[in-house]
């Protein structure tokens, strides 16, 4: 402790954060800490991941070193004596050599019809889950990389809860927003034209909403079916649901993981005490501890897949680039060369998505790539449509400057960008117009585009509560990694993942 004088200290005081074995032999982790003189009493969490080794050590140590101060230095021990491991874990999922199941498996003919112009087989993990969820109406569990097709495997159970009863009720939850946004927008048009089905979306006005229970197929935030599934013992609506479907369910460890929790928990306590039994379908990434979350929503064995990361239907390349600057907007001025050399290396004519910290980087980055092209005398080297095909387009862009990057075949894409412009970029990206777009990376979530190549510029972004730099949670660095899925186009992805 110490009694901060402007004088002295300035405007922050720099530290560094040491985490030691027992032996203080090994350094295991290591990072800066900025205190602030405005933040100075305020509670300052760090979080950070460190590995244990077998033996179990005693203790590791937490060591507070000033980098500006002699001897101003705390330590911190961290017994383990009382720490409880995780059991050991079942093996993942095996993938089978299965025969690819043809879409005439479905015997459904307008299901078969959504499909039948993109591809006339099921994939590997498609074909393995379809009998359980198809042909039955167990609780299921899929947990597969990004990419690997499991939105269609909740169609699957979606399509079997409407072939056994007509007047069933379909509620999907998303952990995020714009994943329910994007789920909207597809099943409105799968299942509102297709099936003459009502999708619609929950608003959070309680009112409108309860209105909206009468319809066929519920999209929904865990906050509003929270509210909604409160007193559902006086809404009928939701005691008579017949399928539950809870997709990026690896998110429960997140920040909205308490509410997903509740509101998976009631529903299979309602289906407990109701005749009406609610189906559970619950789809994540690959998980370490599958069997645990399987049991809590009601998987048995024969219907929970845990299937590893290496199973994804395009083979992923993964290329790591570190850099030794710590400063967070050094770092970013050293990547910039080593970004563009990557484009033009691993994917000159593919499309490419770079992923970078938040709306400012995005937008200059997609300025340095622009640049860096016209001093190469490669100016319009990422335009691939003629340039009157696009100027439609362009004169409906709001933004002057991303209307001048799209004339050069580059597009930053963030929240900020209007909805219109938003479209305009996916449209002129999905249709192979333009070839490198730049997104802020909690975009990666609501985004309706896949690339050949994904650049992860750096993994940490500037966390306003705790005003410092954070990494980014493992969650969304695999959904970047996810964009690469094209498996109608490309026979592999590839990544280009640069860090400190």
């Amino acid at each position: 402790d110490f009694l901060w004088d402007d004088a002295i200290h300035g405007s922050a005081e720099p530290f560094w954060i040491w985490v030691e074995d027992v032996d203080s032999d090994v350094l295991l982790h290591f990072e800066p800490f900025f205190l602030k003189s405005k933040f100075q009493k305020s509670e300052h969490i760090v979080n950070f991941t460190v590995p244990i080794y077998e033996p179990l050590p005693p203790q590791y140590f937490i060591r507070a070193v000033s980098d500006r101060w002699i001897g101003s230095e705390v330590i911190l021990p961290i017994s383990f004596r009382h720490l409880i491991l995780p059991e050991k874990y079942p093996p993942p999922t095996e993938l089978l050599d299965l025969q690819p199941l043809p879409l005439t498996a479905f015997k459904n003919p307008t299901f078969e019809g959504l499909y039948s112009k993109h591809f006339q087989a099921l994939n590997a993990i498609q074909t393995q889950v379809f009998n359980v969820l198809y042909n039955t109406d167990d609780n299921v569990l899929v947990a597969a990389p990004t990419g690997s097709g499991k939105t269609l495997c909740a169609e699957m159970a979606v399509v079997r809860a409407f072939t056994s009863s007509k007047q069933a009720k379909v509620v999907y939850v998303a952990p995020l927003e714009a994943l329910a946004n994007e789920r909207y927008q597809d099943w409105l048009e799968k299942f509102g034209v297709a099936f003459q089905k009502q999708v619609v979306k929950l608003t959070g006005d309680t009112p409108t909403d309860l209105k909206l229970l009468e319809s066929d197929i519920i999209i929904s935030t865990p906050e509003r079916w929270d509210m909604i599934s409160r007193r559902w013992k006086n809404r009928k609506n939701v005691q008579n649901v017949n399928l539950f479907v809870v997709d990026e369910a690896h998110l429960i460890g997140g920040e909205k993981g308490p509410t997903l929790e509740v509101v998976v928990s009631r529903m299979r306590y309602i289906s407990a005490h109701f005749d009406n039994r609610i189906r559970i379908v619950g789809l994540s990434a690959s998980l370490a501890n599958a069997k645990d979350l399987g049991e809590w929503l009601g998987a048995k064995g024969h219907s929970l897949f845990n299937f590893p990361p290496t199973a994804r239907p395009v083979p992923l390349e993964i290329h790591i680039q570190g850099f030794t600057a710590t400063q967070h907007n050094r770092q970013m001025l050293q990547m910039n060369k080593p970004m563009y050399q990557a484009i033009v290396k691993h994917a000159p004519e593919k499309p490419v998505i770079v992923f970078v910290a938040g709306r400012k980087m995005a937008r200059s980055v997609a300025v340095e790539i622009v640049s860096s092209a016209n001093a190469l005398g490669t100016r319009g080297r990422f335009l691939h449509a003629a340039r009157e095909d696009i100027t439609p387009f362009l004169e409906n862009v709001n933004s002057t400057a991303l209307q001048m990057l799209l004339e050069d075949g580059v597009a930053f894409y963030h929240e900020g960008l209007s909805e219109n412009d938003r479209d305009i970029v996916q449209n002129l990206f999905n249709s192979g117009a333009i070839q490198v777009v730049v997104s802020a990376h909690n975009m990666c979530w609501g985004m309706v585009m896949s690339s050949h190549l994904v650049v992860i510029m750096g993994t940490q972004y500037y966390e306003g509560r705790e005003h410092r730099y954070a990494d980014y949670p493992i969650a969304d660095i695999l959904q970047m990694m996810g964009r690469t899925s094209r498996p109608l186009h490309d026979d592999s992805g590839r990544v280009v993942l640069m860090c400190q």
